[in-house]
Formats: C-alpha cells, sequence, structure tokens
C-alpha cells in the first residue's frame, strides 16, 4: 500500500512538471481570523491573546486536470502509453489540480494582560502552493479538497502597546520567512466553459517548535473566500 501512495505522488509530480503554465487563473478575496500561539521562555502558552480578523487575497494559476484525456489517447511518450494502458489511474489522475500564486494575508491579534491593553497589525506577502483532487457533483458543481503550502514575508506591522507603537517588521518573531502549512475545500460552481466561481475556507499553521528558554510564536490562520476561476 505504501508503494501505491508513492507511486501515486511521483505520477503527480512528473504530471506537474510536464504542465507548468496553468490556463485558467483564480481570484479570491475573503476574511482571515488568526489565532497567535505565544509560549514565554517558561513554556507557558499565554492565554491573553484573543483572535483578530484581517483582509486576505489571492491570486493564481490554476490547471484544472494534470491528465489531459484527449492527449494521453494519441501520443506515444511513454508516460502516455502508461496511462492509455491503466485507465483507472488516468480517471484518478485527471480529478488532481494544482493552483500556484501569490497571497497577501493581514495575520492580526488583540488582548490584555493585567489590565494592560495590546493589538497586533500585521500584513504578510506569500508565495502559494495548493495540490487538490476535485470531486464531481450533479448541477455542474464539485467540492475541490487542498493540500496547502505556502511561504510568507511580513511587508508591514505594528504592535499597539501601553500607547506606542512598535514596528514589527524588525520583531525576530514576525520578521523571519514563514512556512506554513495547511488544508482547504472550495465548493464551486460553473457557469461556462470559461468562467466558475466558488467558495472556500482554508486553514494553515506554522509549526515552529516550543523550547525551554526562549519564547516561540506560531501563527494559525483560518481564511473564508470567495471567488472567480476563468480562462486567460
Amino acid at each position: 500500500m505504501k508503494l501505491n501512495f508513492r507511486l501515486f505522488f511521483v505520477l503527480i509530480f512528473i504530471l506537474a512538471s510536464r504542465n507548468v503554465f496553468a490556463q485558467q487563473v483564480k481570484l479570491s478575496q475573503g476574511i482571515a481570523i488568526t489565532n497567535f500561539d505565544y509560549v514565554n521562555y517558561d513554556g507557558q502558552l499565554i492565554e491573553g491573546l484573543k483572535s483578530g480578523s484581517g483582509l486576505s487575497f489571492q491570486v493564481s494559476f490554476h490547471k484544472s486536470s494534470i491528465v489531459d484525456s484527449t492527449k494521453y489517447l494519441i501520443n506515444q511518450k511513454p508516460f502516455d502509453i502508461f496511462l492509455a494502458q491503466h485507465r483507472r489511474v488516468a480517471h484518478l489522475l485527471s480529478w488532481v489540480n494544482y493552483d500556484l500564486g501569490i497571497s497577501f494575508i493581514q495575520m492580526n491579534a488583540v488582548g490584555d494582560i493585567q489590565q494592560n491593553v495590546f493589538s497586533y497589525q500585521t500584513d504578510f506577502l506569500g508565495v502559494q502552493g495548493k495540490l487538490g483532487i476535485r470531486i464531481p457533483l450533479p448541477f455542474k458543481t464539485s467540492v475541490n479538497l487542498q493540500g496547502i503550502a505556502s511561504v510568507n514575508k511580513i511587508v508591514h506591522g505594528n504592535q499597539f502597546l501601553i500607547n506606542r507603537y512598535i514596528d514589527l517588521s524588525l520583531d525576530p518573531q514576525f520578521s523571519g520567512v514563514k512556512l506554513m502549512l495547511g488544508f482547504g475545500a472550495e465548493v464551486e460552481k460553473r457557469f461556462s466553459d470559461k468562467l466558475a466561481g466558488f467558495v472556500s475556507y482554508q486553514y494553515q499553521q506554522t509549526f515552529l517548535p516550543t523550547t525551554m528558554g526562549e519564547s516561540t510564536l506560531n501563527f494559525k490562520p483560518n481564511t473564508g473566500s470567495v471567488g472567480i476561476r476563468f480562462l486567460i
């Protein structure tokens, strides 16, 4: 079974590399509600932080299927011959899709500790990739289940604390590159061969380990969006 899964992901990688330039574009806008998990030097999770909301924008190239059934039945390349001989594998891979694009997200939080009120306002720009399986449904609808990976960098940020503002772009806990992993789902309605609309949810987080004697901060944004997908 493990070998079959490995073979499946190898096939996905080969097909994705054969279709780098997507033929469709996706645009989405939504709201991100972010939790900050801050662990202090003693290894204690700070309870005073509350989730905050911010805007989220994404634009990406989209490949709706990494297998083109009209080509692999005609071409005589070794991989196309393999797909022609294994129709079930080809059918499964026809559901696999991917996105490559850029994202903008505001990851914000508020809180109070010992009657000291504070807030975090941050803007992050990132590069994001999604690998999904689109399940067709009746009435030209579908559900797309996705795994997500992104690399993000703060472009602007302030902390309000005791009547003063602190530049977070200089804070090491915010200024470093943030690798985030997560999952998502899209419910899509196709209006024509060239246009579709969708609503989506995605969850991501950073995975910094907790180390005694050091403080750590992990970001956990939950994002709800609406968007469109169209041919270019």
